[in-house]
């Protein structure tokens, strides 16, 4: 039996992602615990929005393909009060899900490789969450800039921007302090971060589609089949539901880019060699005894 993760030592691209799925797999139900402990209220909140304004793009729709609508789609029949609502508690929701799950992590190697209690994730949880909140505002306007100037920025910038919020986290860095540090540890590593991540992405992105895939089909089928454009609003309605339950999901590439950050922290500083080796002859604490990658 393979025993509990340890973080702090150095991986190549395999052993960041095949420790994601070992790491979700043996702290499944305390994960799970923690993020609709922390995040189920903001993923309601951003669930009910969502489906406001699908419920109102949905009978703009169908009204304009009944032609009883020669207003056609303005921009406040679009983008109304519910709108920017889903996209705050999205953001909201977004956030409350890394600082939950990076608290957790945090605490985990803090405490030895033992499961944190919910008491003492909260405590992480109220101190960092207003903190990356804002700086997500940022980070997301700063990256929306990037991707305007031919995509390529925004790429660029993308491996950056997310290590930003481990290092907040795990270091109780600032903003300023967290930002400086993603690019000082990703130096001369910037490929394989940026492809661990991209294929962590897409595992995560081709599980939202399988759930997800069926009802939106169903309905696009239903929309081209009619005489006049028109959608099914329950199967909009569950498409909906079922995005936001996919959410939890999420919880993979937040932990990838947590064992990213401990991988490429120990290429450059060895903490977690030291402290094994100050830790010689101690057989109270298992450990990941698997050889690491040099």
């Amino acid at each position: 039996m393979l025993g509990k993760i340890e973080f702090k030592k150095r991986r190549d691209f395999g052993q960041v992602i095949n420790d994601t799925f070992t790491f979700v797999r043996q702290n499944l139900k305390p994960l799970i615990k923690i993020y609709f402990t922390f995040c189920g209220l903001f993923v309601l909140a951003s669930m009910l929005t969502m489906l406001m304004q699908q419920y109102k793009m949905v009978n703009i729709i169908n009204t304009i393909g009944n032609g009883k609508n020669s207003n056609g789609l303005g921009f406040s029949a679009l983008y109304g009060l519910e709108y920017f609502l889903s996209i705050l508690f999205s953001l909201a929701s977004y956030t409350s899900m890394s600082v939950a799950i990076l608290s957790y992590i945090a605490i985990y190697v803090k405490k030895g490789n033992q499961t944190p209690t919910t008491d003492e994730v909260w405590g992480y949880f109220k101190h960092y969450f207003f903190r990356i909140f804002g700086s997500s505002i940022l980070l997301i306007i700063m990256l929306v800039i990037a991707f305007m100037f031919c995509l390529v920025p925004g790429f660029w910038l993308f491996p950056y921007v997310t290590m930003i919020y481990p290092v907040m986290v795990i270091e109780n860095g600032s903003f300023g302090y967290s930002f400086s540090r993603s690019f000082n540890i990703i130096k001369d590593n910037f490929w394989i971060t940026f492809g661990t991540l991209i294929v962590v992405w897409i595992i995560v992105y081709a599980c939202m589609s399988m759930i997800i895939l069926p009802t939106s089909l169903f309905n696009m089928i239903g929309m081209f089949t009619h005489k006049s454009p028109h959608m099914s609003l329950t199967l909009t309605m569950i498409t909906t539901v079922l995005q936001s339950l996919c959410q939890v999901f999420t919880i993979i590439p937040i932990v990838t880019i947590s064992l990213a950050y401990f991988s490429l922290v120990e290429q450059k500083e060895s903490t977690g060699l030291m402290e094994r080796i100050s830790n010689f002859g101690d057989t109270e604490k298992p450990i990941d005894t698997r050889p690491e990658e040099y």
